[in-house]
């Protein structure tokens, strides 16, 4: 008789919205054990998502820009037993660098970046202990091209991207993948947050996270190295492969400027 086992759990940051959200309920819908981590919004997340058939739902409410937040989920990953990572809380903060708040674009580091680090640091040698495990890291299509009036934001998801890609080189055949996700921009509400709902990007089409958030998963779960989901991410990067680095800055930068409804 054979005895089908369980997928591993999987923990989701940023999990209570957008993408994340999205990550989440496929992993669940898939069998998954889901622990949900995120700053707010954690229990209606974990009783939207625990209502599925079947499905083991367990959230944390942390503030992952404090160091104590990212032990805190590294805890509580380790009584669960998680193999799965997927690493996507992140915050934008928009307009002319000089002008914005160094708290916020400290804050946007500090969640962006350090806590992927530090998370990261913390869990990989169990994985590679075990023999086994996925990590999902969610960068950006804005990692590929300099972007004027979101110059923090599009640095700190270049820095992702080459961090999986590195990480990655580092675990080949330990058992342990590194996945790196470039979505294009997509329906939720981080663009509202970013308060960038006046600009080019902004009022454009966007992709549906449902979609952005069933590739993710189908690329995590493959071990594949990236996945740009959607027509529109995979024709920006190849955009930003052939154009010289001025013209690449400029034309990027014109989505983040105000506009007219596209």
């Amino acid at each position: 008789m054979t005895v089908h086992q369980p997928p591993a759990p999987a923990l989701v940051t940023g999990a209570t919205s957008g993408i994340g959200l999205e990550i989440a309920r496929e992993l669940v819908r898939r069998g998954h054990e889901v622990l949900v981590v995120a700053d707010r919004g954690v229990d209606d997340t974990v009783r939207a998502l625990g209502a599925h058939r079947g499905a083991l739902v367990s959230g944390l409410e942390v503030d992952l820009t404090r160091p104590s937040g990212v032990e805190a989920a590294v805890d509580r990953a380790r009584e669960l037993g998680v193999r799965t990572y997927v690493l996507n809380a992140g915050v934008g903060v928009h307009g002319p660098f000089r002008r914005t708040p160094l708290e916020d674009e400290l804050r946007l580091v500090d969640l962006n970046v350090r806590s992927v680090v530090h998370l990261a640091h913390r869990v990989v040698p169990d994985l590679v202990a075990a023999g086994e495990g996925r990590i999902l890291v969610t960068s950006s299509i804005a990692a590929t091209m300099p972007a004027p009036l979101f110059s923090t934001y599009a640095a700190s998801k270049a820095f992702l991207r080459s961090f999986a890609w590195s990480l990655r080189g580092e675990l080949a055949g330990s058992g342990v993948s590194v996945t790196a996700l470039l979505p294009s921009a997509t329906r939720t509400p981080f663009f509202r947050e970013a308060e960038m709902e006046h600009t080019h990007i902004g009022r454009a089409p966007k992709a549906r996270a449902r979609a952005v958030g069933r590739k993710a998963v189908d690329a995590l779960l493959a071990g594949r190295a990236e996945v740009l989901p959607g027509l529109q991410a995979k024709a920006m990067v190849a955009i930003a492969a052939v154009l010289p680095q001025p013209v690449r800055s400029a034309f990027h930068g014109w989505f983040y400027a105000p506009g007219a409804r596209m």
